[in-house]
């Protein structure tokens, strides 16, 4: 049976592990820039994320030229001990656009973190695929023309992005204590609580047999008194039937005497 002061010394640690849960504080915005050959591209980005919760990139791209875009995907990854590299979203930031130097493209994107994801940071890829327009000038007899060539080019770049904060052995050591910790509290509570229900049922069976003892010592107080009484009254009724006769011989007597 566990002793009083454990008791306290459990309450004290499940008190203290409700105050200060194992939590991670919110996490801070993070930019990260990827240069391609045709776009500048910036990602933002939460520093920090639990396994299960979904994070939302920010995603914008600038033209360092004026070109065709044909696309601008993004996919993003976190590599898995045993299962290697594996895919959690795949977006198309932008597609059949005339860019001019300058101009901006902003995209948001939405990627769920598995249950399961490790600890390791999620990665982008962004790859860009840009048709350029050339001009061809060629002599046609007396005068020259420009024919326009159409090039294809395509350039990727990596970028690390939000940090997969998943539980640590550690971290599942001690959640587990906590549990258990908690279990234990939750019996120890409702030992207190039968503990408590028996008290009020002991006060209540002692109220009620000190108000029948109080009621008998009244009862026993009222007999006494008419007791008394009667004993009075049996007194009273001896002296007057003492009188009575002792008036009756007088008066005898007295007629005697007058004869």
């Amino acid at each position: 049976m566990m002793t009083r002061p454990n008791v306290l010394v459990l309450l004290v640690i499940v008190v203290a592990l409700c105050m200060n849960p194992l939590v991670y504080a919110q996490s801070s915005q993070v930019v990260g820039r990827v240069s391609l050959t045709h776009l500048n591209v910036q990602l933002t980005y939460p520093s920090e994320i639990l396994p299960g919760q979904s994070v939302t990139l920010g995603v914008q791209a600038q033209a360092k030229s004026s070109f065709q875009l044909a696309s601008l995907t993004m996919q993003v990854y976190y590599v898995d001990p045993q299962l290697g590299l594996r895919q959690v979203a795949s977006a198309t930031v932008a597609q059949g656009l005339s860019m001019s130097s300058g101009g901006q493209i902003n995209k948001v994107v939405q990627v769920t973190i598995p249950t399961d994801a490790p600890r390791t940071s999620l990665i982008a890829r962004v790859a860009e695929n840009v048709t350029l327009t050339v001009f061809i000038v060629y002599n046609n007899g007396p005068s020259t023309q420009a024919a326009p060539y159409y090039s294809a080019t395509s350039d990727d770049a990596i970028a690390p992005l939000t940090y997969i904060m998943s539980p640590t052995p550690e971290y599942v050591a001690l959640q587990s204590q906590y549990q258990t910790l908690e279990s234990q509290y939750q019996q120890v509570r409702q030992g207190l609580n039968q503990s408590l229900a028996q008290n009020v049922k002991l006060q209540q069976s002692l109220q009620a047999a000190q108000n029948t003892i109080a009621h008998a010592e009244s009862t026993t107080d009222d007999l006494k008194n008419r007791e008394a009484l009667s004993q009075s009254i049996v007194t009273l009724f001896a002296i007057i039937s003492v009188t009575l006769v002792l008036v009756g011989v007088y008066i005898r007597r007295k007629q005697k005497l007058s004869l």
